[in-house]
């Protein structure tokens, strides 16, 4: 896990080296008539790699999900298809704060989440779901609005805690623009 996480960091470091030439080529291929082109290929693309089959399934701690090899290619396909469009969205619209409190909680509780999560999901099923028989719609509500509310109750003192030994230093933000 720590491989896979190195690699998504590394990525990162690698983007941010390129990313004004990425910006570049990005305008130039919109200002073209290739970017509608871009778009309904991409959809076409999509549309041939969504993971719409149910048989030849695999186990669903093995990813990608399906047995089949072409299924597979196809599969891991549309989920960089995926990848790809999530990053270039978010690096449009999610860059900026909009609010510090916000911002704040939700981006420092991300990594804290997806560290302490299943620790909270094992809390509620072996402490509540399991002994009182809940069914399923129920539990599902349970854990997944329980966690989430475990998560922030217990991310709050800790991050208040670590602001009081270290508190924030003033971050200049990274100027991004294509020409900067």
């Amino acid at each position: 896990m720590i491989c896979y996480d190195a690699v998504f960091f590394s990525q990162g470091v690698v983007d941010m080296c390129y990313w004004r030439k990425m910006l570049r080529a990005r305008a130039a291929v919109g200002e073209t008539f290739f970017a509608p082109v871009t778009v309904v290929l991409a959809i076409l693309l999509y549309s041939i790699t969504s993971p719409m089959n149910y048989s030849d399934m695999g186990h669903l701690f093995f990813y990608p999900l399906y047995t089949e090899y072409t299924m597979q290619c196809l599969y891991t396909t549309g989920t960089w298809l995926w990848v790809f469009t999530i990053v270039w969205l978010m690096a449009y619209i999610g860059n900026d704060k909009f609010n510090d409190t916000i911002y704040k909680y939700v981006t420092g509780a991300s990594l804290y989440a997806y560290l302490s999560h299943y620790f909270f999901i094992l809390i509620i099923s072996v402490m509540i779901v399991r002994p009182y028989h809940i069914g399923f719609i129920p539990a599902l509500f349970l854990m997944l609005f329980g966690t989430f509310f475990l998560i922030f109750i217990t991310y709050w003192p800790l991050n208040a805690l670590y602001e009081l030994c270290f508190p924030p230093k003033e971050v200049k933000a990274m100027d991004l623009t294509p020409d900067g």
